[in-house]
C-alpha cells in the first residue's frame, strides 16, 4: 500500500512538473512599450494575437534604432538575438539586457543611459556600443571647404569653418564636411543655439542694449543717421517706434536680422548641424555665451556704435549682392579669396577698430582654441566636430595657428 501510495505521489509530482513545463512554453511575452512590441510584430508577422516565447526563437539580430522607444521591459524574452541596435532611443533603463543569454553585441548609442549597464554588460562579455551611426550624406564633388582634423591618443577633433546664413540649396555639403559630422560622438559650435533660454536672454539683451536713463535711439543719433534708420524700418515693414529704447550696436544687428529673414537667408550652416545633433540626439558642447558674445557690441562707444550702425544700412539689393558674393565664395572654399572679399587690407584703422577686432577674433579665437586643446588634453577617445565662423579659422591669429603654438599638427581635410 505504502508503494502505490509513493508511486502515485511520483506520477502527482512528474505532472506537475510536466504542467509547469507546458505553462512555461505557454507563457504569454508582454512589452510594455506600444513601439517595441509593434516592431517584435512586423518581425513576427503576428499583427494581434499573444506573443510567445517560442515565436521569439526566430529572431537573431534586431535594428531598433530612432523608433522612439522608451522601455524594454519584455527584450529579455529574445534569448536568441546576437546582435541588437537601440541606438537613437528614449531609453534610460537596460538592465533587461543582462537577461538576454544570447547577446554578443548591442549598440545603446543617444540614449540616456547610465555608465554602470555599460560594465554590466561588458561583464557578460557583451560588446557595448555607444557610438551614433548617423547615415553620411552629400557628394564626393559637394560644395565647401575649409574643414581641418586634429589628433591626440585616441580623440579627434575636426575645425570646420561655417557660415551663419545660408538658404537651403547649400545642403547637403561636401560628402567629407558631412562624413566628419557623422563620425562626430560631441557637436562644439560658438553657441548652442537651440538650447537658449529665452527668457534668461530676453533680460540680458533689455540690461546691454537698451537706454535706462529715459532717453530712445533719436537722441543719440545725428538727424541725418536717425532719418536713414527710420526709413530702413519702414522699408523692412517695421515702425522705429518697436524699438526706439534700444542703443545703435542692436539696430545695427536687427536691421541686417531683420533683411537675412526677408530674403530667406535663414538656413545657417550652423543652425543646419545644430538640428541634426538634435535628430541624431548628438551631445552639444558650446565654446561660448550669449553675454559674452553681445557684450562684444555693448562694450564699445556710442561714437563706434554709430559707425557700426551706418555701415549696416544699406540697400536690400546690396546686401542680397554681398550675401551671394559671400555665399559662392564660401561654397568654392578658397580661403584667400574669401579672406580678400571679406577684410579691407592696408587700411587705416583707429585705436578703438583695433580694440573691437581684437575682441570679436583674436581674444574669442584663444578662448575657443584653449577649450579645444582640453578635450584633446583629456584624450577622452570621443570625436568632436567644432563648428565655428570661417574666419575664427582662416584669420591670424586663428584657432588652427593657435593649436599649432601648442604643438599640435593640423591637417587640412578640405
Amino acid at each position: 500500500m505504502k508503494r502505490i501510495l509513493r508511486f502515485g505521489l511520483l506520477l502527482t509530482f512528474l505532472l506537475l512538473l510536466a504542467s509547469c513545463q507546458l505553462n512555461k512554453e505557454a507563457e504569454v511575452v508582454y512589452f510594455t512599450d506600444y513601439q517595441l512590441e509593434q516592431i517584435i510584430r512586423e518581425e513576427l508577422r503576428l499583427p494581434e494575437g499573444d506573443i510567445l516565447p517560442e515565436d521569439l526563437k526566430t529572431i537573431t539580430e534586431l535594428d531598433l534604432s530612432s523608433q522612439r522607444i522608451k522601455s524594454i521591459d519584455g527584450i529579455e524574452y529574445l534569448d536568441h538575438v546576437k546582435t541588437l541596435n537601440l541606438q537613437n532611443n528614449k531609453i534610460a533603463d537596460f538592465s533587461p539586457l543582462e537577461g538576454m543569454d544570447s547577446l554578443e553585441e548591442v549598440n545603446i548609442g543617444g540614449n540616456p543611459y547610465e555608465t554602470e549597464i555599460i560594465e554590466k554588460l561588458e561583464n557578460k562579455n557583451i560588446v557595448v556600443l555607444t557610438k551614433v551611426e548617423v547615415e553620411v550624406r552629400g557628394n564626393e564633388d559637394g560644395p565647401g571647404g575649409f574643414l581641418w582634423k586634429v589628433e591626440n591618443g585616441d580623440t579627434t577633433v575636426y575645425l570646420q569653418g561655417t557660415i551663419h546664413l545660408a538658404t537651403e540649396e547649400f545642403y547637403p555639403l561636401n560628402r567629407k564636411i558631412e562624413e566628419a559630422y557623422a563620425k562626430s560622438d560631441i557637436i562644439v559650435p560658438e553657441i548652442d543655439m537651440n538650447n537658449i533660454n529665452m527668457l534668461d536672454m530676453q533680460a540680458m539683451t533689455m540690461e546691454l542694449a537698451t537706454y535706462t536713463d529715459g532717453s530712445s535711439i533719436e537722441d543719440h543719433l545725428a538727424p541725418e543717421l536717425y532719418e536713414k534708420l527710420t526709413s530702413s524700418y519702414t522699408d523692412l515693414g517695421y515702425s522705429i517706434t518697436m524699438f526706439a529704447n534700444y542703443k545703435p550696436w542692436f539696430h545695427s544687428t536687427l536691421i541686417q536680422n531683420l533683411m537675412t529673414e526677408e530674403l530667406g537667408f535663414i538656413e545657417g550652416v550652423d543652425f543646419y548641424f545644430l538640428d541634426r545633433a538634435e535628430e541624431d540626439q548628438k551631445q552639444v558642447i558650446g565654446l561660448e555665451t550669449v553675454e559674452e558674445q553681445l557684450s562684444i557690441f555693448a562694450d564699445t562707444t556710442p561714437e563706434y556704435q554709430s559707425e557700426m550702425l551706418e555701415e549696416s544700412l544699406i540697400e536690400l539689393d546690396e546686401f542680397e549682392s554681398q550675401m551671394h558674393d559671400m555665399f559662392n565664395l564660401y561654397l568654392e572654399g578658397n580661403p584667400d579669396k574669401l579672406i580678400e572679399y571679406l577684410i579691407v587690407e592696408d587700411a587705416e584703422t583707429t585705436a578703438e577698430e583695433e580694440a573691437y577686432m581684437q575682441a570679436l577674433n583674436d581674444d574669442r579665437n584663444y578662448n575657443m582654441a584653449e577649450q579645444i586643446a582640453k578635450f584633446l588634453e583629456e584624450d577622452s577617445g570621443d570625436t568632436y566636430f567644432v563648428i565655428v565662423g570661417s574666419l575664427h579659422l582662416l584669420l591670424e591669429p586663428h584657432i588652427r595657428s593657435i593649436l599649432e603654438e601648442k604643438g599640435y599638427t593640423i591637417e587640412q581635410v578640405l
